[in-house]
């Protein structure tokens, strides 16, 4: 199993695992939380397909990666990312993330800059800023993390399982666009995450990106489900056009939180319409996919 050392923890070394895949372009894929990189199973796939290569891996924390107690901030995330795309040189590389990895590929960007990427994918994004405060009025108030983190501390799997539910929308697609067994595989690689993975996950989604985005300037594509009950799409893509200066958008209709399953057909087009095509796009390109 291929792994890099992303640092140490006393005496053990922490370590990501990840894999890779074909050959071509690269396309690096950044999970969502408490999941792992397999998550990206049906983007890989027409990845694969299409010919590029493809490397995922899984957050510290997660998946077949180390469990350390600490480093679930995004400055030590985006650190990790960084580790895998020096040790495996990779050049050129569309990064895609999902949900909490959109946090990743932001900081990634705005901390180590665009040397190796070329041009991203934002999917169900956190950004920029959840936490309501006196210049982010829109945003939750404090009192929803905490709460989120006391039940993680008290029923971790109760608490996963409603998140699960959530981010399918389980009450209108159950059935139909996820199969029991799909929703209970996500909850068994939810249960595999550590308990520091789940509680660091709610405290990083805290973090403001709104100074990171303006210094994003590679092509950017957006794409999210307008029924996302996780991260609702007015408090989180409707804001970022006007602090990206480079970007396309697609709006799944009827998308819940978890498009990447759900709608895979309508991520993947817009996925690989956006790598073939990636611009120069100033401003918002607006696409609605049904």
């Amino acid at each position: 199993m291929p792994y890099v050392t992303a640092g140490r923890e006393n005496s053990a070394a922490i370590q990501i695992y990840y894999e890779d895949h074909g050959s071509g372009p690269p396309v690096v894929l950044v999970h969502g939380y408490a999941q792992n990189g397999h998550s990206w199973e049906k983007q890989e796939t027409a990845l694969l397909a299409a010919g590029h290569r493809v490397i995922t891996y899984d957050r510290r924390g997660c998946g077949a990666s180390s469990r350390p107690s600490t480093g679930y901030d995004f400055d030590t995330l985006a650190g990790d990312l960084e580790v895998l795309l020096t040790r495996l040189d990779l050049r050129a590389v569309v990064l895609a993330g999902f949900a909490l990895g959109t946090g990743e590929v932001a900081r990634y960007l705005a901390v180590h800059g665009p040397a190796r990427v070329t041009a991203a994918a934002l999917i169900a994004p956190l950004l920029p800023f959840l936490l309501q405060t006196p210049d982010n009025p829109g945003g939750l108030d404090r009192s929803v993390f905490d709460a989120l983190t006391a039940r993680i501390t008290a029923d971790r799997p109760a608490a996963m399982k409603d998140f699960l539910d959530r981010s399918y929308n389980i009450d209108l697609l159950g059935g139909s666009r996820v199969s029991d067994q799909a929703w209970q595989n996500s909850f068994y690689v939810a249960l595999t995450a550590s308990a520091h993975a789940a509680a660091g996950g709610v405290t990083a989604s805290r973090e403001d990106f709104r100074a990171d985005l303006p210094r994003i300037t590679i092509p950017v594509l957006i794409i999210h489900g307008d029924q996302d009950r996780v991260l609702p799409y007015p408090a989180t893509r409707s804001r970022l056009p006007a602090l990206l200066t480079n970007t396309r958008s697609t709006v799944i209709a009827g998308g819940p939180h978890a498009i990447i399953w759900t709608h895979a057909d309508e991520v993947n087009q817009a996925l690989l319409d956006f790598i073939d095509h990636p611009g120069p796009a100033r401003g918002q390109q607006n696409g609605r996919a049904g």
